[in-house]
């Protein structure tokens, strides 16, 4: 291993309804896939002249949706070191860390922080330091540790298979939980020396871990506390449109991505900045990507930094597996938290030995959990994480932000996050 250092529903649901040869012969799934694959881009330019002039609460600058994770961490002071580590089917991921800056720190253990779908690890960097939540662990102490999982601008590499093949994008997220969170967990406390870790997680950061606690169960041991940030187990109670749209139309925009060889979707591309003068132009102070992405997480006008949205585009959307949406679909119309379903039982039986995916057994996940989840996401409602908890066995506290406007995005880039979430979790550590 490589490093690099650097100085300062109903059952009959569960299974798809719809037959892909059919929904493969309609022409209009195509159209309003095409439509909804563009609605989610959020692009930036690379030209400082279209940020001039933002008012900004945080101490960042446009250059920052222009770095890679280590650069932007490097940039601001902070030393990094960068691992590559594989997995047991083959995926080399890049593990990036921020040791502790103190000779001797108070905090023993390691904190691991998993990002969400379509993301990076720079989720928890792009609103700088004094609000990031990465910048604020370390700034106490912490040794912080953010993971890249398979698929992204990061993690594009394999032992023996291609980027471009097929076979690379055959996973959902439920492989990034059985394979690429033992590997990350194992690595991290093998050179910490640590026992145990904290695990962070966001969106899809909190799905991979409930996977490996359930079908792992041995790595419950190694987790001091969860904390799961607007968890995406149950999502039924889903009000963007687009999602809505995604999940009523899973199999046809499958088989369409299937058909022009779309295996990932969405990923790093930065043909897309330039894109921003003409969509987004900065004199708009909220621009259609802005109105699209709040389509997506809900809107949060008043809580949102225009300049830290901008950064964002830099870093996302940073690519995903075609099966991770449909799998994350399959949950909405199935009302289960439960395997991905193949298009025809026999499928099911080869792979399960049973006619349906059999659901996670959350009654496994025995490591103390702490649930955060706000009352303006549009992707996962606060009843289904109510749901969530209620199933869960080791549910240390359940936190509802005090925020009514409060969004899913705005769990990693909001203005006010910091005060509103992640005092209450470095609170927590410190208490540990």
């Amino acid at each position: 291993m490589a490093v690099v250092r650097y100085g300062n529903a109903a059952a009959a649901q569960c299974i798809w309804p719809y037959r892909w040869s059919a929904v493969c012969s309609s022409w209009w799934p195509y159209i309003l896939v095409l439509c909804t694959l563009t609605l989610p881009l959020r692009v930036v330019a690379r030209s400082s002249d279209a940020f001039g002039g933002y008012p900004t609460v945080f101490s960042i600058d446009e250059e920052d949706g222009m770095l890679e994770t280590s650069e932007l961490i490097r940039k601001y002071g902070y030393p990094v070191e960068q691992y590559e580590i594989t997995t047991a089917d083959g995926y080399i991921l890049t593990l990036t860390r921020i040791p502790p800056m103190r000779t001797k720190s108070d905090h023993s253990l390691p904190v691991l922080l998993v990002h969400g779908l379509f993301a990076s690890s720079a989720d928890f960097l792009i609103i700088g330091p004094n609000n990031s939540l990465a910048y604020l662990l370390a700034d106490q102490g912490h040794d912080v540790w953010l993971a890249d999982l398979r698929g992204n601008r990061y993690c594009r590499r394999h032992t023996h298979l291609s980027s471009d093949s097929r076979e690379f994008w055959d996973y959902t997220w439920h492989e990034i939980g059985y394979y690429d969170l033992p590997a990350t967990i194992d690595h991290v406390l093998s050179v910490t020396g640590a026992r145990r870790l904290h695990y962070i997680g966001y969106s899809q950061g909190t799905t991979v871990f409930f996977v490996l606690a359930s079908t792992r169960p041995e790595y419950n041991a190694k987790i001091a506390r969860m904390y799961a940030l607007s968890p995406a187990v149950y999502v039924q109670q889903v009000r963007s449109p687009i999602f809505r749209w995604l999940a009523e139309n899973g199999p046809a925009v499958k088989c369409f991505l299937d058909a022009v060889g779309m295996w990932q979707v969405l990923p790093h591309n930065p043909v897309q900045y330039a894109l921003q003068r003409t969509l987004c132009p900065a004199r708009i102070a909220r621009p259609v990507c802005v109105h699209l992405i709040e389509q997506m997480v809900g809107p949060n006008p008043n809580g949102t930094d225009r300049l830290a949205q901008h950064i964002m585009a830099g870093h996302n959307p940073s690519g995903a597996s075609s099966k991770q949406l449909l799998h994350f679909a399959q949950l909405n119309r199935c009302g289960r938290f439960q395997q991905f379903a193949y298009e025809r039982t026999d499928q099911n039986l080869a792979h399960y030995g049973r006619e349906q995916p059999p659901a996670y057994n959350l009654s496994a996940v025995t490591a103390p959990v702490a649930l955060f989840y706000a009352l303006n996401d549009w992707m996962v409602g606060p009843a289904n994480v109510v749901r969530l908890a209620a199933e869960l066995p080791n549910v240390v506290s359940l936190t509802e932000v005090q925020d009514p406007h409060f969004n899913h995005l705005d769990f990693v880039a909001a203005k006010r996050v910091r005060a509103l979430v992640y005092d209450s979790i470095l609170e927590q550590l410190r208490d540990l």
